[in-house]
């Protein structure tokens, strides 16, 4: 016997009210749309219109498909059931290709999903009450990781926004109607998705080439050190794969095979060792299982509302296993990239910025427009046709041979970019295959490396053509660098002399590197601007030459407007229509307060801070951003203004505007100019150009007081005035006067070769202290490479944002106490509307009796509840009797006293920072959730909600006792698994030696020490030493530990090396390398000098359980005198030590899995 579900019920009544509409609407001649939406997970396209007399339901979206077309995908979800591991573990097998395990574990999850796991809505009204946050949790993560909603970790259990999110993305990405090449539209499924398959197929293959071109030289790319080879060349180890798979985003859309990184990640105990060895046997053999990269094609619009195919965008979903392959390799293409790409290519390369293009251009055109004389200028901006799919493979493979890569990595890189079977996923579904025979995949991590290697051939053209006097670039300033092109991946901009003969250059240039490399310009879409003193005839000239149209108006280039005039309101006025669309977009009634608050931050620290990052927004714009967020967060609308309940700036204790405070990434590529506006008479008024002006305004307040030195080969820094040691000057805090000629010396000065500072010079002039900071900093004699600045306000010597804007507002920052105070609310563990409520209260932000009366918004302050007193916060949440009751029976007996006698502030920070167990949780805990609910039911009392409670202290304890169980298990989104491992010192392979150094540390900066030891297969003492450094940071005594046993381990003639260092910081600094600014840059300079010497070197890291020798070497090192001290024996208290690991004596850890 079938019944009637609710929605059907629903359905009904809701068609014979509308019935009865029409007809009342009818009569009086007044046409209508009705129009209903029903968000249900089970039919989430079901809608109900009704247009006049017509009448059209649809519980399911036309052509709903075929689901055996859909492709496997694991669901988030299933990690949380208590029976998946065991499932896991029983199903996998190590034993076979891990392609197959992962086949063969697809069909039993299938089933287990369909008998097991089952359906979430069901299992919410079957499980107990017990059970239900776990089984909301898995929803939750189901419907987040469908909605692709990254920004709210699991944070306000809010699956209706989700679900909401789910519907919204699903209807934008679906596909109804296209217009094929003849401009006819289709709408039928087959005949769609005929169209795409055969666009894709054709961009994807070589029939509109030629199959045989002429290659391009071979001269351009700089010849790769001996280093940079051998780093290369290492075979690749374990730890850079899990690096790979911890890096990944958890919930990124899979491949063809279905499994996300969140799988790889929290079942590496189970599958890490097949997954491994799968990747290091790809490194060993060059070869690719079948189908390992394979992709699915996802189209995503480039335009609003595409009519046809060619406005989508292919992005290439591949499988993780196979972006673990090509997330190792370009991690060790990254640090040579620098070395291979030119200064005109920014994109992709570590250091270089988008913005760095945005200034250069910006100021081309400032100048172009201030241009006079005969000679002019004329700017190319360029668009290159669907670049990345272009591009040739054996233009690729002869490009890497160019580039130095060895035979080995260019078969790869080949296997990898050549044979994959591609499928669209077409309104859900997976299309018929193609194989393609050209392009690159945008989604796959090599993809951009590979992409501006190939760029980079065009870079080459256009210097070969300057060095051939034929190309004549331009140049903004008399004696300055000359400018011929600027690049961002395909973004592509060219400078010339403006004439005829200088066209027809640029344009042979352009159609020998598209012929060699694929590439097609789309004339369209490209644009030619000239400076102000070109002709009208001249420009019709080059314009007809070249078929590209002249224009007044660049538009925008890297998502900025070109400034061709002032900057007013209207200039970014885009960035304020875009912020307030995304925010108007979102279903903002079915968010909580912390919701609002969380994506108006998202929204703010995406969207204007590209626009603010090389040039200084007006202040009505900053001023409309903040309106906007404001309005977001306290619910206000055109139509209905809500009460604010904090102030603005309030906000500002909670870094919330950061956002908003205008762009200083451009101080990166600017920071030298901060010598020129030192210089007498300097002022920002004067013909400067929108951006000059911009970074000239902030640099003095920025830069001056941000910046200090690396150490490089000393020549630059001055000794004694620049911040070069610990971020200070050392005139700063002189031992005593300095004398005028000495404050002149630089660095190099009182450097003695062979001995180090001449302290003989120097010790009169600085504390024991500062005696000390010297000893751990060495002048770089052997690289000589340059000083560099370095930005101090960070560790690793790199300009950020936040770090600025502390130094910014560093007088107006909220006072110590305070900012504890807030710490603690967003500590507790709670839930994050929970938070939220407190951090209001705790800014007296919720709207008591006696706020509203403050505000003349009532007319009594007195509790509407006990009519006993005036309504304050402190009140409503802890003095009300009707409260007052409920917190006795919760607050231990022997703190009740204090616990009611406390002002407001106090009784906060007191209890929120009290994590003593009650048997339902920490008290903060349930401090939160008892102040939470004692608001609620204040509200509820007022407004009547009519519910009738048995037991309010019971209901509170046993929801305290709850979010903390669900909290602690899902740890604020992050679920952390760890296991008990028995760790010990393992002896190095045969032939092999070795080296294990640590650091010892008595602060940060503080003493600090360092030591090694040398030892072979057999676990005996081959060497060592203790370093007594002086007083540095602990990874500069780390590094300085590394250095030394290099030194030692090369003077005795060994071989083969194996390095253990216990600190994976300075293992990524060994391994990836760093930027000049780092201030350790000079030792990993120096480490790296050893390592590329003609040895092998393995560098690896271990827990601090299997590096205990080293360690107590460098303890050791403080009791002797400052500098090296060679050991040829283990000191005496340390024999133990060495006799365990030569044994094998393991420790406990508990460690993550």
């Amino acid at each position: 016997m079938a019944t009637a579900s609710p929605i059907s019920n629903l359905l009904f009544l809701l068609l014979r009210f509308i019935r009865l509409m029409y007809f009342l609407l009818a009569r009086y001649g007044i046409d209508f749309t009705f129009y209903y939406h029903h968000h249900s997970s089970s039919s989430p396209s079901s809608s109900l219109i009704f247009h006049h007399s017509a009448l059209y339901l649809q519980l399911e979206p036309k052509g709903h498909g075929d689901a055996r077309r859909r492709p496997f995908r694991f669901e988030a979800a299933w990690l949380t059931h208590p029976s998946f591991k065991e499932l896991l573990i029983a199903s996998w097998d190590p034993a076979i290709d891990t392609r197959r395990a992962l086949n063969k574990l697809e069909a039993v999850l299938r089933k287990w999903n369909r008998e097991v796991f089952g359906d979430v809505q069901k299992q919410r009204e079957a499980e107990m009450l017990k059970e239900f946050d776990t089984v909301r949790e898995q929803e939750e993560l189901i419907w987040a990781q469908k909605a692709r909603e990254t920004w709210i970790a699991h944070g306000d259990r809010n699956t209706t926004f989700f679900h909401t999110s789910t519907i919204i993305r699903r209807r934008r990405n679906r596909i109804e109607m296209l217009k094929n090449d003849e401009g006819t539209w289709l709408s039928d499924k087959s005949e769609l998705e005929g169209l795409a398959v055969e666009y894709y197929r054709r961009l994807y293959s070589m029939e509109d080439v030629d199959q045989v071109v002429e290659p391009l030289p071979g001269e351009g790319f700089v010849d790769l050190s001996q280093e940079d080879v051998r780093a290369l060349s290492n075979p690749f180890s374990e730890d850079e794969i899990v690096t790979a798979v911890r890096s990944m985003g958890s919930l990124k859309a899979p491949g063809p095979d279905g499994y996300q990184p969140m799988f790889y990640q929290k079942c590496w105990t189970e599958v890490g060792e097949s997954v491994t060895r799968f990747v290091l046997d790809f490194f060993r053999t060059g070869l690719l299982p079948q189908g390992t990269n394979d992709v699915i094609l996802v189209l995503l619009a480039k335009v609003a509302g595409p009519e046809k195919i060619q406005q989508f965008r292919p992005i290439s979903l591949c499988n993780v296993i196979f972006k673990l392959i090509t997330k190792v390799m370009v991690s060790r293409m990254k640090p040579i990239m620098t070395k291979l790409i030119g200064p005109a290519q920014s994109s992709f390369i570590p250091g270089r910025l988008s913005t760095d293009n945005i200034i250069i251009v910006q100021e081309a055109v400032h100048s172009m427009r201030r241009k006079k004389g005969k000679r002019g200028w004329m700017l190319l901006k360029l668009d290159l046709e669907k670049a990345y799919n272009r591009i040739r493979w054996d233009f690729l493979e002869d490009s890497l041979r160019a580039a130095g890569f060895s035979e080995q990595w260019v078969a790869w890189i080949m296997q990898c970019v050549s044979g994959p079977s591609m499928c669209e996923l077409w309104n859900g579904e997976k299309t018929s295959s193609f194989k393609p025979s050209r392009g690159l995949r945008q989604g796959d991590p090599l993809s951009p490396y590979l992409f501006v290697l190939c760029m980079e051939r065009l870079c080459h053209l256009i210097e070969m053509a300057i060095d051939e006097k034929r190309w004549k670039p331009i140049s903004l300033s008399r004696g300055g660098p000359k400018l011929s092109h600027i690049c961002f991946a395909d973004d592509l901009i060219l400078f010339a002399e403006a004439s005829v003969a200088q066209i027809r250059v640029v344009r042979g240039v352009l159609e020998r590197f598209c012929r060699a490399s694929g590439q097609k310009v789309s004339l369209e879409k490209s644009k030619i601007f000239f400076s102000d003193n070109v002709s009208r005839e001249l420009r019709s000239a080059i314009s007809v030459e070249s078929g590209i149209q002249s224009t007044r108006e660049l538009g925008r280039y890297l998502g900025m407007p070109i400034l061709q005039k002032r900057i007013n309101k209207e200039t970014f006025g885009t960035v304020v229509e875009r912020v307030s669309s995304k925010l108007a977009g979102w279903k903002g009634r079915v968010l909580s307060m912390a919701g609002h608050i969380t994506l108006s931050k998202s929204v703010l620290g995406s969207i204007p801070v590209h626009s603010m990052s090389s040039c200084k927004l007006p202040e009505a714009t900053l001023n409309s951003l903040e309106r906007l967020s404001r309005d977001f967060i306290w619910g206000s609308t055109a139509e209905k203004r809500k009460q604010h309940l904090l102030g603005w700036d309030k906000w500002d204790g909670e870094s919330f505007r950061t956002s908003l405070v205008f762009g200083l990434e451009f101080f990166v590529v600017s920071i030298v100019l901060g010598i020129f506006m030192t210089l007498p008479g300097w002022s920002p008024k004067g013909p400067w150009s929108s951006t000059w002006r911009s970074v000239a305004l902030g640099i003095r307040d920025v830069i001056v007081p941000g910046h200090s030195w690396a150490m490089g080969d000393g020549r630059s820094i001055a000794f004694w005035t620049d911040k070069w040691l610990m971020g200070k000057a050392l005139c700063e805090s002189p031992h005593t006067d300095i004398p005028g000629e000495m404050m002149l010396l630089k660095a190099r000065d009182l450097w003695i070769n062979g001995t180090g500072w001449d302290m003989q010079r120097i010790l009169p002039y600085v504390t024991e202290e500062t005696r000390l900071e010297l000893a751990a900093v060495v002048v770089n004699t052997v690289t000589e490479r340059r000083d560099s600045l370095s930005w101090s306000m960070v560790t690793d010597g790199s300009f950020t944002v936040s770090s600025a804007y502390r130094l910014l507002t560093c007088d107006v920052a909220h006072k110590p106490d305070m900012s504890l105070f807030f710490k603690r609310i967003w500590r507790v563990r709670a839930p994050e509307r929970v938070r939220s409520f407190l951090w209001l209260v705790g800014n007296y932000g919720i709207m008591t009796n006696e706020e509203r009366s403050r505000r003349h918004m009532g007319d009594t302050a007195i509790c509407q509840v006990c009519k006993a007193g005036v309504e304050s916060i402190t009140h409503v949440l802890r003095d009300c009797p009707a409260i007052a009751g409920i917190m006795t029976r919760i607050v231990p007996r022997g703190k009740q006293q204090i616990f009611f006698a406390l002002p407001l502030m106090e009784w906060l920070f007191e209890n929120l920072g009290e994590n003593a167990e009650t048997g339902f949780g920490p008290w903060s805990t349930m401090f939160a959730i008892v102040t939470w609910w004692a608001w609620k039911w204040r509200c509820g009392n007022i407004f009547g909600d009519g519910k009738l409670w048995r037991d309010r202290v019971k209901f509170v304890k046993e929801y305290a006792k709850e979010m903390s169980r669900v909290l602690s298990k899902c740890g604020g989104g992050t679920n952390v698994n760890r296991a008990e491992r028995l760790i010990s010192w393992t002896p190095p392979l045969v032939s092999w030696v070795k080296l294990n150094t640590d650091e010892a540390s008595r602060g940060n900066p503080g003493l600090a020490s360092a030591g090694g030891v040398l030892r072979n297969g057999e676990g005996q003492w081959c060497g060592g030493f203790a370093l007594n450094i002086g007083r540095c940071t602990a990874p500069m005594a780390e590094l300085w530990g590394v250095y030394y046993g290099l030194c030692i381990a090369w003077e005795k003639g060994i071989t083969r090396l194996e390095l253990e260092v216990d600190s994976l910081i300075v293992v990524g600094f060994l391994k990836t390398g760093m930027t000049d600014s780092h201030p350790l840059s000079f030792l990993v300079h120096l480490c790296h000098g050893f390592i590329s010497k003609d040895w092998e070197v393995r560098v690896t890291h271990v827990l601090r359980e299997a590096n205990r020798l080293a360690d107590g070497l460098a303890n050791y090192a403080f009791s002797l005198p400052l500098g090296l001290h060679f050991l040829d024996s283990v000191p005496s208290d340390l024999l133990v030590v060495l006799s365990d690991d030569e044994r094998g004596v393991s420790r406990s850890r508990q460690v993550v899995v």
